[in-house]
C-alpha cells in the first residue's frame, strides 16, 4: 500500500529496510535522544545486543507480514520515504487508554513518527507524513486522534500543535531524560 503527495511517500516496510534500520539503531542514533530516550539510558551493551536480535526478528515478521497482507487490510504503521524513494524513517499508531498510557484493548489512537535523517529534518517532511497518515487514519473511521511526547521534545511538541493538536493530558516529572525530569504529554485532535 502506498500514500503520497507532491513530496512524500509512505509505503509499507519491506525486507530491504532493515538495513537502513539497523543503521539507525546502531550509527546514526541522534534521533533516540528525541523518541523515547529513557528506553536507551543505562543500557549494557549485552541488553542492547540482545534487544537488537529482537528487534531483527521483529523486523523480518513485518517484512513478511507485509508482503501477503491485502491493499484493504489496516495498517497501523509506514515507512517514509521522499518523492524519490529515499527511505528517511517511518510513522506508526498504537493504541491507549483513558489514563493515555498503552493499551492494546484501548479504543484510543496515538499516533508517531521518526525522522532519524537529520538531514531530511526541518523541509516539511515529517508534516506532510503525519497529514497523509492522519487521513488514513480517518479513512479508517478514527474520529480523534493524539499524540505522545515528554515536555523536553520541542520539535515534536511543535509539530503536534501545527497540525492541529492540543494538549490533553499532562502527568507531570514521569520521564528522566539525561538526569532531568520532564512530564510526559498527550495531544489530542478531533476530526
Amino acid at each position: 500500500m502506498v500514500l503520497k503527495d507532491e513530496r512524500v511517500l509512505l509505503r509499507d516496510f519491506m525486507r530491504q529496510d532493515i538495513e537502513k534500520r539497523l543503521y539507525w539503531e546502531t550509527v546514526e542514533t541522534e534521533w533516540q535522544l528525541w523518541d523515547g530516550p529513557w528506553e536507551y539510558e543505562g543500557q549494557t551493551e549485552e541488553q542492547r545486543r540482545e534487544a537488537m536480535a529482537r528487534y531483527i526478528k521483529k523486523m523480518e515478521g513485518w517484512a513478511d507480514r507485509y508482503g501477503q497482507i491485502p491493499e484493504t487490510e489496516r495498517r497501523w504503521s509506514f515507512q517514509i520515504c521522499t518523492a524519490e524513494r529515499e527511505y528517511i524513517g517511518w510513522c506508526g499508531a498504537y493504541r491507549i487508554g483513558e489514563d493515555c498510557e498503552c493499551d492494546p484493548e484501548g479504543r484510543r489512537v496515538a499516533i508517531g513518527i521518526d525522522l532519524p535523517e537529520w538531514q531530511t529534518r526541518g523541509k516539511g517532511l515529517a508534516t506532510r507524513a503525519l497529514r497523509l497518515f492522519m487521513a488514513y487514519q480517518y479513512e479508517q473511521g478514527e474520529r480523534e486522534l493524539y499524540t505522545q511526547t515528554w515536555s523536553g521534545n520541542e520539535r515534536m511538541i511543535g509539530l503536534a500543535r501545527k497540525l492541529g493538536f492540543e494538549e490533553y493530558c499532562r502527568k507531570a516529572g514521569v520521564r528522566t531524560v539525561r538526569g532531568k525530569q520532564y512530564d510526559g504529554l498527550t495531544f489530542r485532535k478531533m476530526l
